[in-house]
């Protein structure tokens, strides 16, 4: 009888030796966690570097949105243009009516020096 506690009692021993190595090793294992937290670290120094960048490209887009022209400004800006074209085309209109004009008065001058060069 005094064989069989000690049988159990070793036994015992074992088992709990084994769940202790089970436990501590399960916690403490360097290479699963170490490389899972060196990654994680990565991620993390990544994310941020994006969120700062982000944050500029944000502020640009702001900047960007502020000084863009917008389809009212487009449509401002197109009819002082063509304000502005009908004037020049009364403008252009109106020198070549005094063109035409110097025009036929050069040509009478013209003539008439012609007609007394000639004696007529």
């Amino acid at each position: 009888m005094p064989s069989d506690w000690i049988e159990l009692a070793i036994i015992a021993f074992i088992m709990a030796g084994i769940g202790v190595a089970v436990w501590k090793g399960g916690a403490a294992n360097p290479e699963g966690t170490g490389s899972l937290g060196r990654k994680v670290n990565t991620i993390s120094s990544k994310v941020s570097t994006l969120s700062v960048r982000l944050g500029h490209l944000e502020s640009e887009f702001a900047e960007l949105k502020a000084e863009a022209a917008t389809t009212e400004d487009v449509a401002r800006i197109e009819q002082l243009m063509a304000e502005k074209f009908n004037t020049m085309r009364a403008e252009i209109a109106g020198h070549r009516e005094l063109a035409e004009r110097t025009h036929r008065g050069v040509d009478r001058i013209e003539r008439l020096l012609i007609e007394k060069g000639l004696g007529r």
